[in-house]
Order: structure tokens, then C-alpha cells, then sequence
């Protein structure tokens, strides 16, 4: 369960349920959230007042590490591979 709050009041602004376990941290860059579930899928979220899903992406493998950035890179790290996926 996703949960926005209001830093300064603790007031909910909006939930979101997704799909899958998860236990990697949420990463923020590029004004972008990336989720990672356990079962390879990251989902890419807009941050905002509003819930706005930009892409759900699937990997092979498990992702159980917490995505890394390097430069314009993202680095996701399943159970056997290392992926690196670059922005232009």
C-alpha cells in the first residue's frame, strides 16, 4: 500500500494499492518514484498530490536489492543479473 501524506499536518492525501511483496526501499531521482516488487516488476510513479502510474516495467528474475542510480543510469539488481538502464 502506497501512502501520500502531508508533511506538515500528517494528513492522507491518497493511497494506492499495488500488486506483488515488496521489500526494497522506494528510490527517488529525476523527478521520479521507481517501487520494485520482490517478483521483478518496477512501477514508476509521478510525485505529486495526485496518484499518476507512468509505467509498470517487468524483469526476469527476483528483485529483493534496492535500485541504485549511476549518473543517468538505473541499477537493478535481480538474483542473478545486474541491469543498468539508461536514460538518452
Amino acid at each position: 500500500m502506497l501512502i501520500c501524506k502531508q508533511a506538515t499536518t500528517g494528513e492522507t492525501i491518497w493511497t494506492e494499492r499495488l500488486s506483488g511483496q515488496y521489500g526494497a526501499s522506494l528510490l527517488y531521482a529525476d523527478n521520479r518514484i521507481y517501487v520494485s516488487s520482490k517478483q521483478g516488476k518496477t512501477t514508476v510513479i509521478e510525485p505529486g498530490r495526485t496518484f499518476r502510474r507512468l509505467a509498470v516495467n517487468q524483469l526476469d528474475g527476483e528483485l529483493w536489492a534496492s535500485p541504485a542510480v549511476a549518473g543517468r543510469s538505473l541499477l537493478l539488481r535481480t538474483k542473478t543479473h545486474l541491469y543498468r538502464v539508461r536514460s538518452k
